[in-house]
């Protein structure tokens, strides 16, 4: 009987177990005279860095979460990545001595076309090279950082899916080429993808990270993975310690998958599976769509988030949080994205 009452109780312990969370800062522009919206000082970034430190977090590469959690395994409770995309010659100019004096792991994401179009503002790769000494890793952000789910005018799908591979292999081949074969990893830029984009990537290897925000667990899409953004307002480290300790919904699956909604679905709904809700309350869910607090209404494991007020044209997410029942003081955190394009199709940078 006591053995039962045991099993029992392991059995229980191991479904409230949150899945293994890892949260994945991005960076753009490091230094004071750069767009505040994509920056952080080198003050900053040390800052974000020593707190990370101080509150025992594990940085790992995103190759080594990546094979941790294909076979199957957990990483450590608090574990963050650290991401910079465009490859900015700020970087290296203001970074170096922060990367030195820590030697974290982190990702470059970089456009080679655009490298060697503008090379007075993007980093070289002998710059990329010495990063590489102080813990960088390089990885593929699209040859020429554009919008790669927009269509050319009379563009069929497939001479569309021709000029995108085109642009995301031609540029991992230079990076390839330059500093040996590199993990197939791909940021999006702008943070825009769709299912077409997503199942291409996959093909042909690639893992790919977004800019909606949560946790990356194992129950991440691999073609659809969040990262907080860390800069201008999301530089502050009160709000920013609570993202870094945050826990990633279970997902099964999320609807849509696109993040272009149709032109005249102003105020969309969204829809989230989740493998169990045994740790957290789902009336305590609160989901944000900018000065909007939605209540998402569930059935069973799934809940679904129904706007009210009229996306704005361009890039909007929803997120949604609740709190840990057995981590005190952490959250679920779950964030959807959407686009709406104007009457032509297209939507600002």
């Amino acid at each position: 009987m006591r053995f039962m009452i045991f099993l029992f109780a392991l059995l229980s312990s191991v479904a409230w177990a949150a899945p293994s969370s890892v949260a994945i800062l991005q960076y753009h522009h490091i230094g004071d005279d750069t767009p505040r919206v994509t920056s952080v000082t080198a003050e900053e970034l040390e800052a974000h860095f020593a707190w990370l430190k101080e509150n025992n977090f594990t940085v790992l590469s995103l190759a080594e979460i990546q094979q941790r959690f294909e076979n199957g395994e957990s990483v450590p409770e608090y574990t963050a990545a650290i991401t910079i995309d465009d490859g900015w010659r700020n970087v290296y100019r203001e970074g170096l001595e922060v990367f030195k004096k820590y030697n974290y792991p982190f990702t470059i994401f970089v456009n080679p076309k655009l490298m060697r179009e503008a090379s007075s503002q993007y980093m070289g790769w002998e710059q990329l090279r010495e990063l590489q000494k102080y813990g960088a890793h390089i990885a593929n952000h699209s040859n020429s950082h554009w919008h790669m789910t927009w269509r050319h005018q009379d563009e069929t799908g497939q001479a569309w899916r021709e000029r995108v591979l085109a642009d995301v292999l031609d540029a991992q081949a230079e990076i390839d080429e330059q500093l040996g074969e590199q993990p197939r990893q791909f940021a999006y830029p702008y943070g825009e993808y769709d299912v077409a984009l997503e199942e291409m990537l996959a093909e042909h290897g690639f893992i790919a990270f977004g800019q909606h925000s949560g946790p990356w667990t194992q129950h991440s899409p691999s073609t659809a993975i969040p990262r907080f953004p860390a800069s201008a307002q999301y530089a502050n480290l009160e709000s920013l310690a609570t993202k870094l300790k945050s826990l990633g919904l279970p997902l099964v699956s999320a609807e849509p998958k696109a993040m272009l909604v149709a032109p005249d679905e102003v105020t969309p709904s969204f829809r989230v599976e989740v493998t169990s809700i045994d740790d957290f309350n789902p009336n305590q869910m609160n989901c944000f769509a900018g000065g909007d607090v939605l209540q998402p209404q569930w059935e069973g494991n799934t809940f679904t988030v129904q706007l009210i007020k009229e996306l704005p044209v361009g890039r909007s997410r929803v997120n949604c949080t609740v709190p840990s029942l057995s981590q005190q003081g952490r959250f679920y955190w779950y964030s959807h994205p959407f686009i709406r394009a104007d009457q032509k199709g297209r939507w600002p940078d």
